[in-house]
């Protein structure tokens, strides 16, 4: 599936789904767009399993971004996140572990934190919708062209193909403005707010399947 942008005048690329060789970059966009985070701690080789299962997996979907030399951003996400989760922690829980023991090495205090993340399945039970956008990112430099709104109109597309009636996502709410201006300009509309053990406060945002023009 192909997709051809919305506006050709800012951005002359297209969307497609992900190919195998293009994780490397996915992750390259995802270290860039993300410092500091997480996920971005556990490092390359985790972010690489990870995009990885998504693509590979049939209830995973990543869609790149593609101008004519490299990948301008990426959209990832599960149409069924417990299925998803049950599925990762019984067949490669051990592959993460490996994947992130470098990042256990340097700071011990994050496995508590990464044993939830792989538990996900009771946290996805208590979610507005099944399906997913896990992960959205555009290269910074590239920022200001309209790249995420085509993604996450790509990927609510490809969940609507699939028989998706809603799609939710979380975001930071605090010190986190225009990301959350940006959902809700989008057509999703907050449906929970909650805080992680870490003390991180997160909103939850939910929008109903097919998108209106």
């Amino acid at each position: 599936m192909t997709i051809e942008p919305a506006f050709r005048g800012s951005w002359s690329g297209v969307i497609h789904p992900a190919r195998s060789e293009e994780v490397p970059e996915i992750v390259d966009v995802h270290l860039s767009s993300f410092p500091g985070f997480f996920l971005t701690f556990l490092g390359r080789r985790f972010l690489a399993l990870l995009y990885e299962q998504m693509q590979h997996n049939d209830e995973g979907a990543v869609l790149v971004a593609a101008s004519a030399d490299r990948i301008e951003g990426f959209v990832a996400g599960v149409r069924h996140q417990g299925g998803f989760y049950q599925r990762l922690v019984k067949r490669k829980k051990w592959a993460f572990a490996r994947a992130a023991f470098g990042a256990v090495l340097r700071r011990p205090a994050i496995i508590p934190r990464l044993v939830r993340a792989l538990r996900r399945p009771a946290e996805a039970q208590q979610s507005a919708a099944d399906a997913c956008l896990m992960s959205i990112a555009v290269r910074p430099e590239a920022a200001g062209q309209r790249i995420g709104q085509q993604l996450v109109r790509a990927f609510c597309g490809e969940m609507w193909q699939r028989g998706v009636p809603a799609v939710c996502l979380t975001t930071d709410r605090d010190n986190n403005e225009r990301t959350n201006r940006f959902y809700q300009q989008l057509g999703f509309r907050l449906s929970s707010t909650f805080v992680t053990p870490e003390g991180r406060a997160m909103n939850e945002y939910v929008i109903s399947l097919p998108l209106k023009d």
